[in-house]
């Protein structure tokens, strides 16, 4: 009876291990029947896409009408990216199966390169003129990078279709030959430090996740800050920044170039919260009394190279921060400053960067005329370039506004050669995850000011228009509300102020401490001046001298209406001017109620100075609109203050 139990054991075991062998057999067939299967167009770009990891956004705008719903998002980033170009066809064909050549041609658009490469690398291959020849630069670049393998035989076979097992060996190849370094990179945060969802708005919780995952994929990473970062909102203002230099130091940034607005709590300040960072903050054109105000470079050893960081702030910071912060500083050219500098490193470093908050028309000017550059990472005029661009001598590339966005670009390398840069940039999403531990940092300072910002102090039956296209252009409700407050609390026969000054709407409904401040954020006060009728002409001329173009130096305007001409000349385009209903009379003098920051020439205004200042209240300008939502007032509509005429 036993050894018949110990035959009924045997036998199952061997038909379990015979079994398991057929289990194998099988899995290895399929196998090779999924080796041989054609990739399709829609599969080899979601490999692309996953390989390089380029952030999965809304495909809304994507042109293609061909594309299913799980297609779009890796389509839509491909395109976003340059991988895929545009044309006039609305027909992507994704269920497409891919040839060989079609592969290589998104490949080596991922990489956006800096050079061609020579068109006899196609000769390596006995079918060369099988190759099409609108795509010789790409496949010479992929044959140089050995992306190319070919067949026994020494041929290419361009024209073949894609087999899956072909897919994983080109991938293989690919990380294997091509190195990639990212650098993340944040630029006119302006205090905007906590998640907002409504406004898109990353906050230091999510960027420092995003940090984190890329740093444990490649810990040579860098990390660089374009500026603007310290002031702006109440959280960071109330503690004069502290709130941003904590988190920066926290995140381990590895430089920082200081923006114009960075100067807002003073040029001593400033010194003092660059001293409290973990990491340099340099700029190359900012003089002291004609002596440098800061290290005007620092390098950075990544991966067996070294990188010269060289940093540019704007030269209209005289102008765009109030003069008293920034009294015996002056703000050289920043393309002769960054080439100077250039000449001086270039032969201690295998790279150089600059970070700039000079803003993208400068930016330019320094990647097609400095020699030595490699790549530009910009601030100071907020614009979105969605992947780097290459100009004469180097990439450009920012990360629009407010942390509605962050930059992700790579430096690509093949055999330590730099070869090209690409990247992209992350959008705030559900799936994005907070650290939780830069959250209870920022918290702190959250909660020290939300019981004094959630004060109610009024209420509006409208919204109040700020949005910076509107109050850097145009009249409107905001503005005028504001102006009315400062004229009223001085009794001045007139009012102004800058629309750069306005830096947000406000709902209609209760208004809290903390909605006026996020308008108001400035440390700005009421100043009365006390100037004749030419000066204001020729302020109001200085307003509407960039128009149609948003200035942040656009004039609102109380107890004075005026029209101007957009077609004549800047500096000829005032037409008519009002006060009290009567005509402007040069030679009269006027009290004008005005902020501190226009009252001693911010923003160009230099018929003004601060011997014409005949009285400064102390009042901060949110305290002034504070007193007007306050009493109840009514809020003035956009009621032809300031018109336009042919």
């Amino acid at each position: 009876m036993k050894n018949a139990r110990i035959i009924v054991m045997f036998s199952i075991m061997l038909a379990l291990v015979f079994s398991s062998f057929g289990v194998a057999d099988q899995a290895l067939a399929h196998k090779k029947k999924n080796d041989n299967t054609n990739v399709t167009r829609a599969q080899f770009v979601e490999e692309l896409v996953m390989t390089l990891g380029i952030d999965l956004q809304s495909p809304e705008d994507l042109p293609f009408e061909d594309v299913s719903v799980e297609q779009a998002p890796f389509i839509e980033a491909a395109h976003r990216t340059g991988i895929i170009e545009d044309n006039a066809s609305v027909s992507f064909m994704p269920n497409e199966k891919i040839t060989r050549e079609q592969a290589y041609v998104f490949l080596i658009r991922s990489l956006n390169l800096r050079d061609e490469y020579p068109s006899k690398n196609l000769k390596k291959f006995k079918d060369h003129r099988t190759f099409s020849k609108e795509t010789t630069s790409e496949i010479a670049a992929a044959i140089e990078f050995g992306l190319i393998v070919g067949e026994k035989d020494k041929t290419a076979k361009p024209n073949k279709l894609l087999t899956q097992k072909e897919l994983r060996e080109l991938m293989k190849r690919f990380e294997k030959n091509i190195e990639f370094l990212p650098v993340i990179h944040t630029n006119d945060l302006h205090g905007r430090i906590v998640h907002n969802a409504n406004n898109g708005e990353l906050g230091f919780g999510k960027i420092s996740s995003i940090i984190d995952n890329v740093r444990e994929e490649n810990d040579d990473m860098m990390l660089f800050d374009m500026g603007d970062t310290l002031h702006g909102t109440p959280v960071v203002n109330l503690s004069q920044g502290q709130p941003a230099i904590d988190v920066l130091n926290e995140l381990e940034y590895d430089a920082m170039v200081p923006g114009n607005h960075d100067f807002n709590y003073g040029q001593d300040r400033l010194l003092e919260a660059i001293d409290q960072m973990d990491f340099p903050v340099v700029s190359g054109n900012i003089l002291k009394n004609g002596q440098a105000f800061l290290n005007g470079y620092t390098i950075i050893e990544r991966d067996d190279k070294t990188f010269g960081v060289i940093g540019m702030t704007a030269t209209d910071t005289a102008v765009k921060t109030s003069p008293k912060n920034i009294e015996g500083i002056t703000f050289e050219d920043e393309v002769a400053m960054t080439q100077e500098i250039v000449d001086e490193i270039k032969d201690d470093v295998d790279h150089i960067i600059v970070i700039s908050h000079s803003g993208l028309e400068t930016d330019e000017n320094i990647a097609d005329l400095v020699e030595g550059v490699d790549v530009v990472f910009g601030g100071h005029s907020h614009d979105t370039i969605e992947t780097p661009v290459i100009y004469t001598q180097a990439y450009i590339t920012q990360a629009f506004e407010y942390g509605k966005a962050l930059g992700h670009t790579n430096l690509v390398f093949y055999k330590d050669e730099l070869i090209g840069v690409n990247g992209f940039l992350y959008r705030d999403s559900e799936d994005k995850q907070e650290d939780n531990d830069i959250v209870s940092l920022i918290k702190v300072y959250e909660d020290r000011v939300d019981e004094l910002l959630g004060q109610v102090i009024g209420s509006t039956p409208v919204k109040l228009e700020g949005d910076r296209r509107f109050v850097r252009t145009q009249e409107t409700n905001l503005g005028n509300l504001i102006a009315d407050a400062m004229r009223t609390s001085l009794d001045a026969d007139i009012a102004f102020t800058n629309g750069g000054g306005i830096r947000a709407s406000i709902d209609a409904g209760d208004v809290t401490r903390g909605d006026v401040e996020q308008v108001l954020p400035f440390i700005n006060t009421l100043v009365q001046l006390n100037v004749d009728g030419a000066a204001i002409k020729q302020a109001l001329e200085h307003s509407v001298r960039l128009y149609p173009a948003e200035n942040g130096g656009f004039l609102h305007v109380s107890g004075l209406t005026f029209t101007f001409n957009p077609a004549a000349p800047s500096g000829s385009r005032i037409q008519e001017v009002y006060i009290g209903g009567q005509a402007l009379d040069p030679a009269a003098s006027y009290s004008v109620a005005t902020n501190d920051f226009i009252a001693v020439g911010g923003d160009g205004y230099s018929m003004f100075s601060s011997d014409k200042i005949a009285f400064d209240s102390g009042e901060l300008l949110s305290s002034i609109l504070i007193e007007a939502l306050n009493s109840g007032q009514p809020i003035p509509p956009v009621e032809g203050r300031i018109t336009t005429t042919n």
